[in-house]
């Protein structure tokens, strides 16, 4: 009798990762976030690129005055800050109960963001509408 070969490992790609309708439900959470605080949360990390992943990170990036002002003498996520830590880890938890997913979600700078964050990224709660 000759062994089954394993399958091949499939490449990550840049489609999101979370499946659906895991991903009906991320969108709407993140139209819901786009409404409360007038940015685009996005979809990083692992999840952005493949089916492998531990949790699922969704951040907003804030424009540096916007942050700053929400978050006044914060300096990283290694560092306790909390405020930061307090609603990072409550809209991480809404996230899991809206979505069903173990969500990962932070508050960002932008210019930090973009600065040590170069990955992939996905605008969530973007949607087309289109005329009937």
């Amino acid at each position: 009798m000759t062994a089954t070969p394993e399958p091949e490992p499939r490449p990550q790609t840049g489609a999101a990762g979370v499946g659906m309708p895991a991903l009906i439900h991320l969108n709407a959470w993140g139209r819901d976030l786009h409404e409360a605080f007038g940015h685009t949360p996005y979809l990083v990390g692992s999840a952005a690129v493949g089916k492998t992943w531990r949790d699922v990170d969704v951040r907003l990036m804030l424009p540096d005055d916007e942050f700053d002002q929400l978050f006044p003498s914060y300096h990283s996520p290694g560092r306790t800050h909390d405020r930061w830590s307090l609603l990072c880890a409550a809209i991480s938890e809404l996230g899991r109960i809206r979505t069903g997913l173990p969500i990962d979600f932070q508050f960002q700078r932008t210019t930090n963001a973009n600065a040590a964050y170069p990955g992939v990224r996905h605008a969530l709660g973007m949607y087309l509408r289109w005329n009937a």
